[in-house]
């Protein structure tokens, strides 16, 4: 069956209307096991979280200050210049808001450097904005390299108390914007970084696929389908106000065209345009 939603996931596909709620999107975030028992780290090997870890001040890191988008289903990238005097650090970590606990995963091969890049992802759950109220919702992260401690047992923060075996850098903050509405929202505006609320035209082959299916006269007309197909792909459709949906514009309308060819064309028929095109060739 042609569903722009099926078509459109990923890409606000369930963000036509408000989401109940008004969970703490840093809060379902901060969970250091996903649902389905799989760790939120895309890369290396995601480790027992950290509660109130030392942080080592000799080991520094520095991020880029762009806002990080996090789409529902998708991973944003944590990305750390790090600079550390004992050449300890193993891995990198992130501190959601209101939260005590540093979640981080161990990268191979940079333990023994200085200096270096860290680089991994965080999944976000698929269904965390049917959690929070439907808005681009603004999230000051702390992030940090994580390191072995050098002296284990020893005071590394001089708080007066023993630490353990794994320290943690100076962090710095980043702002990850968790996207749970479109850039119809003020918030989203607000929130997200310059360019991610431009707009971009229909492509043709959504054209085509709406006079194929959804126009008066055609099979699919006036149905549930087509008011979804003219909410995400019509000329003013939320999936052209997207910078990832517009990239992947023609790839999402060629599917359209494919399912409507498929599902609305008897076999040998034509749609309104061919049938218009051979008129005009005949007269």
């Amino acid at each position: 069956m042609l569903t722009a939603a099926g078509l459109a996931c990923g890409f606000g596909c369930a963000l036509l209307t408000p989401y109940p709620g008004s969970g703490d999107p840093a809060e379902l975030l901060a969970a250091s096991i996903t649902e389905d028992g799989l760790s939120p780290f895309l890369d290396g090997e995601a480790q027992a979280t950290l509660v109130n870890p030392a942080i080592d001040r000799s080991i520094t890191v520095l991020a880029e200050k762009d806002p990080v988008v996090a789409i529902p289903g998708d991973a944003f990238t944590i990305a750390l210049n790090y600079s550390a005097q004992n050449s300890n650090v193993i891995g990198g970590g992130i501190q959601f808001p209101d939260s005590d606990r540093v979640q981080w995963t161990l990268i191979q091969g940079i333990e023994g450097e200085d200096r270096g890049r860290i680089e991994f992802a965080y999944a976000v759950p698929s269904d965390i904005c049917s959690q929070v109220p439907s808005l681009c919702h603004e999230l000051e992260t702390k992030q940090f390299a994580v390191a072995r401690n050098v002296t284990p047992g020893g005071d590394v923060d001089e708080d007066g108390m023993s630490d353990g075996e794994f320290v943690v850098s100076v962090p710095d903050e980043v702002t990850v914007v968790l996207r749970c509405a479109t850039c119809e929202s003020r918030s989203c505006v607000e929130a997200l970084p310059g360019g991610e609320c431009l707009s971009c035209p229909q492509p043709l082959d959504c054209a085509a696929a709406y006079d194929i299916c959804f126009a008066p006269e055609r099979p699919k007309y006036g149905t549930n389908e087509a008011v979804q197909f003219e909410a995400f792909f019509g000329v003013d459709g939320v999936a052209w106000k997207s910078v990832a949906s517009c990239l992947r514009g023609e790839d999402l309308c060629r599917s359209a065209l494919d399912s409507a060819e498929r599902e609305c064309l008897e076999e040998g028929g034509t749609t309104d345009a061919e049938e218009m095109d051979a008129g005009e060739m005949n007269g």
